[in-house]
């Protein structure tokens, strides 16, 4: 096995929780509003429970090949050629999500906080810090994710909480003006964004014990996490409107300047930065050791640690080129994204998924 350390199933629902929430704690809001506008809430607590069967096809792929990653069971169904063709554009899709996640690190850090650091620096240090965790292995990932896990819940209760003074229950209205296409399009971005992305699982599940209740807990995991970013769709709209979230890429973080209570307890802006690097950094790094332990894999490599400086290094060069600005990713890249997710978190893992039990049909009624 190229993984030695085990996941606990508690380990493996934090990092699907983290995977989720992710980056998308930032910039959800703004991405589901652009297409359905004030109706983006109805759209996100629709998502709940298609995200999390969603999830349970990831996992019920999973579970029908004990022991096997991505790689793997692509190559026993699809065959070795085939197979491997699947597996790398998998594998490039979890590099180039990797550089888009270090990117926008960088954008965030370099707009916001830092805007006198040179953002390859930010990238650098953010890049370094993921290889080192990669470094240490799945199992220390995963007891280093229970550890920080409060702190993104507690931020996100927090500022729903803490805004419901500056509540107008008229932003949400009217109900009923989005057209069918824009609420169809908001519930896929409700499914796609937050749990298709976390197809990224499939490389980590045969190095978790299968311990009771894994799959209910980890589908009780995505719930959580949708109906977390749920909630900061809904407070979003009911403070800023939906013509403001729409605008305002760093959604979040500017709901939470807006917090003050008493005159005493305002500006935890630099709180929300945290709780949002942290859960970006867990999803980057699921995502950075998917690429790499796939690699290793595709080539039948006894260990994965020998690829981790030249990937780091790939992932830093392409974390700069990804994209020149931060408008460039909002106009260009982000309307196209969907789709990509779409295809790789939905469609090729539902059409593998229905291969593979056909086959297993076949094969049983030969037999």
């Amino acid at each position: 096995m190229l993984e030695q350390g085990r996941l606990g199933t508690r380990q493996l629902a934090t990092l699907t929780f983290m995977m989720v929430i992710g980056d998308m704690m930032l910039i959800y809001p703004s991405v589901i509003t652009s297409y359905a506008k004030q109706n983006a809430w109805i759209c996100a607590l629709i998502g709940i429970p298609l995200g999390m069967g969603l999830m349970a096809m990831f996992l019920k792929l999973g579970n029908l090949n004990p022991g096997k990653n991505l790689v793997q069971i692509a190559r026993k169904y699809l065959g070795f050629w085939p197979g491997t063709v699947f597996s790398i554009i998998y594998l490039f899709y979890f590099l180039v999500g990797t550089s888009t996640h270090s990117r926008e690190i960088g954008d965030f850090m370099t707009s916001q906080i830092f805007q006198f650091t040179p953002i390859r620096i930010i990238i650098l240090m953010f890049v370094i810090t993921l290889g080192w965790g990669i470094y240490n292995g799945l199992e220390a990932i995963g007891r280093t994710s229970e550890l920080l896990l409060p702190i993104v819940i507690i931020f996100i209760l927090v500022l729903s909480f803490c805004l419901l003074p500056k509540v107008e229950i008229g932003y949400l209205k009217p109900f009923t003006d989005t057209d069918v296409v824009s609420l169809t399009q908001g519930i896929l971005v409700s499914v796609t964004y937050p749990v298709g992305e976390a197809i990224p699982i499939l490389m980590i599940l045969p190095y978790t014990a299968r311990q009771a209740h894994r799959t209910r807990d980890i589908i009780a995991a995505v719930g959580l996490g949708n109906l977390m970013l749920a909630m900061l769709v809904t407070i979003s709209l009911l403070v800023l409107g939906a013509f403001l979230t729409q605008h305002n890429i760093y959604t979040s973080f500017i709901l939470s300047q807006k917090i003050s209570i008493g005159g005493f307890f305002e500006r935890i802006e630099a709180i929300m930065a945290t709780s949002w690097l942290i859960s970006t950094y867990f999803k980057a790094m699921i995502y950075f050791y998917a690429f790499i332990v796939g690699i290793a894999e595709l080539f039948n490599l006894k260990q994965y640690r020998i690829l981790l400086l030249p990937a780091c290094m790939l992932v830093f060069g392409m974390a700069n080129v990804v994209a020149p600005n931060l408008t460039f990713i909002v106009i260009t890249i982000v309307p196209y994204w969907v789709d990509w997710d779409t295809t790789l978190g939905i469609l090729l893992p539902g059409m593998l998924l229905i291969l593979m039990i056909f086959k297993k049909r076949k094969k049983s009624i030969s037999n």
